[in-house]
């Protein structure tokens, strides 16, 4: 079981490709991720950049580097990549409907 820390209702989690990270997002609008290496949970990154419930992250093929897509209730999608050990947002885009997927055979976001 990991405690996650959000405040309010898990609507998904994700493992990374190689089931070493875990994202998950919450009604609390924030996405946060977890170094899950052997057993133990780490909180590495907490972000916030959405306006409303955080609906469902997305992992991209590792060979893009650590980049993770958020959508939300506020209508935005959001990439955020890892660099250095930090987490920034890339990107931000307003307009989805619904959920978010990655092409695991290219660097193509599904919203």
């Amino acid at each position: 079981m990991l405690d996650t820390s959000h405040e309010d209702m898990i609507h998904d989690a994700q493992m990374d490709y190689y089931g070493t990270r875990l994202a998950t997002c919450s009604s609390d609008r924030s996405v946060k991720i977890f170094d899950v290496k052997n057993g133990g949970q780490i909180l590495v990154a907490d972000l916030r950049g959405h306006e409303g419930p955080v609906w469902q992250v997305a992992w991209a093929h590792p060979m893009y580097g650590n980049i993770l897509a958020s959508c939300s209730y506020d209508r935005k999608v959001i990439i955020w990549k890892e660099e250095n050990g930090s987490w920034d947002k890339m990107y931000e885009y307003t307009g989805h409907d619904s959920s978010v997927s990655h092409d695991p055979s290219e660097i193509i976001l599904i919203c």
